[in-house]
């Protein structure tokens, strides 16, 4: 798989077919493979999301948004028992890039979507109610990264718009399963309403 998705020559289908394969391989094979196999498939991964969300090409939006959904994935097999720092990670990466924390707040929200709207039959209830529990212990880190964000709306509106609009939709999707207190005892609501909106 990481051939054809690293071949500058490969067809934009043939990469595609191959994040279909590769995500069939982690819904329904990710358990047998060898622990050292996991870890290289997540850390290309991982970098893979990296390097094309830092490039940030716009034609290949598409296919960011098809390996997103491979990373979302993995982190449903991984998170929280043997990648325990996911959140914090991609907490932390989001501070270094413009372009790297616009794609991490789509992967926020697909995780979001995953764990609380399209988990039933997909997974386990108890393996449900463990990502629901751990996001709700880390959202913490994922608010402050929201605040963050909109903290910054008037220096990068200037240069990228569209960060603070993948963080409002982000939070979108938060609203429906994050305690109200991080609505209403914060400051959130005077942040969108002076400097967001």
């Amino acid at each position: 798989v990481d051939k054809v998705l690293d071949s500058p020559g490969a067809s934009t289908p043939a990469k595609f077919y191959a994040l279909q394969v590769l995500g069939n391989m982690i819904s329904f094979r990710w358990k047998t493979l060898p622990r050292s196999s996991c870890e290289q498939v997540r850390a290309y991964v991982v970098n893979k999301v990296i390097e094309l969300s830092s490039a940030d090409l716009a034609a290949d939006r598409s296919f960011i948004q098809k390996l997103n959904l491979v990373l979302v994935q993995i982190v449903k097999q991984e998170w929280p028992h043997n990648w325990r720092s996911f959140i914090t990670d991609l907490v932390g990466a989001s501070k270094t890039s413009v372009p790297l924390c616009e794609n991490n707040m789509n992967i926020l929200a697909l995780l979001s979507e995953e764990v609380f709207e399209f988990s039933a039959g997909q997974m386990t209830s108890s393996k449900i109610d463990e990502l629901k529990n751990q996001f709700n212990e880390e959202f913490a880190g994922v608010f402050q990264l929201c605040q963050y964000v909109f903290a910054e709306t008037r220096a990068i509106e200037s240069s990228r718009p569209s960060l603070t609009n993948a963080t409002l939709a982000t939070l979108e999707r938060f609203l429906s399963w994050i305690p109200l207190g991080y609505i209403f005892e914060t400051d959130l609501v005077d942040v969108l309403t002076d400097d967001v909106l």
